[in-house]
């Protein structure tokens, strides 16, 4: 874990409030920092926000980090690897952590699904190409 926070600014208020189910904002981002030649510092962070009656419940964040070195790889490869190989060997710890961040803040353990980074990774290949 690289970095995590958790706040919940009306607790423990909104524990009497809860009258309805919250709307939950999720946000996933990675970033890929080349460290040396073949080592790579790759970072998934995810955001969650619940909120009800425009109150803020909680906000939880973490940041996820691996380091990979990769030597002698082609460049598509190497993309591919780092955008897909590198993220799904990461993503498991994420989820875990920021469920398990929300659960200790005292609310229910958010479940969040697996992500087909091998797809995403091809729809923007797509998305650039159709670009050009």
């Amino acid at each position: 874990v690289k970095d995590s926070s958790f706040e919940s600014p009306q607790s423990p208020k909104i524990f009497e409030d809860a009258t309805s189910s919250p709307k939950i904002g999720f946000n996933l981002n990675s970033d890929i920092n080349k460290i040396s030649e073949t080592f790579y510092e790759i970072i998934v962070t995810i955001n969650v926000k619940a909120e009800s009656g425009g109150k803020i419940i909680y906000l939880a964040e973490v940041k996820q980090a691996g380091t990979f070195n990769i030597e002698n790889a082609p460049k598509e490869i190497l993309q591919k690897l780092l955008n897909v190989n590198c993220l799904e060997a990461i993503y498991p710890f994420a989820r875990e952590n920021i469920s398990n961040l929300i659960q200790k803040g005292g609310f229910p353990p958010m479940y969040i699904a697996p992500v087909d980074f091998n797809s995403l990774f091809h729809e923007e290949l797509e998305k650039r190409k159709n670009k050009n």
